[in-house]
């Protein structure tokens, strides 16, 4: 059964008064193209106003001054691109970036967040390949990854990996990238969220079921968030939410441990429904942008406590 809460599904990870950017995580982001650019920049800029420690954009070489240029705290990293998208050879240098071509090598990121303006092109399609195999990493996948993911059927049919073969993978996706992923019309809630469950249970991967209210959906377990408003149906709220999760998902708490996919999944939509509220009492719902999401984050430890 759903579960509704009125507060934070848990408690955000305090910190030690020793801790150091490591401790809260290597974040790298993956996207953007021409005329995308925003996409990316929400989602990074996000990671960094939900607390990680170090935020790294990997984007086409055609587009990084632009990503660059949003904030001066992001470092940016240059990949093939081929008119503005990624190139064929981007998965290949993404995958250097990370520490190598095995599945299972040593990653110089603890987290990565793939998917926000990157099309669908063929350089995007190797770089989502090459992510969802990389199982000793947490990821998240929204946005183009999804549409990538569902165009070549990769979670479904007998050929599908298993969980063992995944690792912890995070799901973003919208009502219409949902459809694509699972075949279930964007106009059927209910059917959507059974359908995510049953890819969930299959897969141990965690979904994120965006709409009014978000459900997560984790392997035999549902959780419904009791945060955000209408005025949060607007370009580019999702990347926001992308790069909160993966900010999640890199950070220590005080016993060492990282957060898990459903812990930052769940923790993660409460907070960027809270923020969300923040700017609709500040802007209106009618007058809301993504970047209003993203400034109600700035009022910290004061979102995170009973609405």
């Amino acid at each position: 059964m759903s579960e509704l809460r009125t507060g934070p599904p848990i408690d955000l990870p305090p910190r030690r008064p020793d801790a150091h950017k490591g401790d809260f995580g290597r974040c790298l982001l993956v996207g953007g193209s021409r005329g995308m650019a925003g996409s990316i920049a929400l989602s990074s800029i996000a990671a960094l106003r939900m607390g990680a420690g170090l935020v790294t954009v990997a984007v086409p070489d055609a587009c990084l001054e632009t990503v660059a240029a949003f904030h001066p705290c992001l470092m940016t990293v240059p990949l093939s691109d081929h008119q503005g998208v990624f190139g064929d050879a981007a998965a290949t240098e993404l995958i250097e970036r990370l520490g190598g071509g095995s599945s299972t090598a040593e990653n110089r990121f603890d987290v990565v967040a793939c998917g926000p303006g990157m099309t669908t092109a063929a350089g995007s399609v190797r770089i989502v390949d090459r992510l969802l195999r990389r199982r000793s990493l947490p990821r998240v996948f929204d946005a183009d990854a999804i549409n990538v993911i569902a165009g070549q059927g990769w979670l479904g049919g007998d050929d599908a990996p298993s969980r063992e073969e995944l690792g912890p993978v995070v799901l973003t996706p919208h009502p219409g990238e949902l459809q694509r992923l699972t075949g279930v019309p964007a106009s059927d809630r209910g059917a959507q969220i059974e359908a995510a469950s049953e890819l969930s249970r299959r897969t141990g991967i965690v979904i994120v079921v965006k709409g009014g209210p978000t459900v997560v959906v984790g392997d035999h377990q549902r959780w419904t968030n009791t945060t955000g408003n209408p005025g949060m149906a607007t370009a580019g709220s999702g990347d926001v939410l992308t790069g909160i999760v993966a900010s999640l998902l890199g950070q220590k708490g005080e016993d060492g441990n990282r957060m898990s996919p459903w812990d930052a999944a769940r923790l993660g939509v409460y907070l960027h429904g809270r923020a969300g509220d923040v700017a609709a009492d500040r802007c209106g719902q009618a007058f809301m942008l993504a970047s209003d999401v993203l400034e109600g984050l700035r009022f910290g430890e004061s979102i995170v406590g009973q609405q």
